[in-house]
């Protein structure tokens, strides 16, 4: 659901798509393989901007944990988005399934300043 939520983010971004960076980390590793990763990138039609990561798995519980979006194992995980404007402003939390009409307003509340 995320990644189809990204996939329509990058179009109704329009224009503004080339001032974003959307980043999609694996909570998987031992599956998600770069081969996979970059299967999936192209199964949702990733542009440019919008990168996939994996690692291992203490990197990826390293990055859960930076953000507070831990939540003990890949099972328990709870659907997280966050949106920083060129560190402007604090990071915005989307948990669950968000539009993609809001992630866009999120962002560009937060590149007002």
């Amino acid at each position: 659901m995320t990644s189809q939520i990204l996939a329509r983010t990058q179009d109704v971004l329009g224009a503004d798509l080339s001032n974003v960076r959307i980043v999609s980390v694996s909570i998987d590793p031992e599956y998600d393989t770069p081969e996979r990763i970059l299967a999936y990138s192209k199964k949702f039609g990733a542009k440019a901007q919008w990168q996939h990561y994996t690692g291992t798995l203490p990197n990826t519980v390293a990055i859960q944990k930076a953000f507070g979006a831990y939540r003990g194992d890949k099972m328990n995980h709870v659907p997280v988005m966050f949106i920083n404007g060129g560190g402007k402003k604090s990071w915005v939390q989307l948990e669950g399934f968000p539009s993609a009409e809001r992630v866009v307003q999120e962002y560009r509340d937060q590149i007002k300043g």
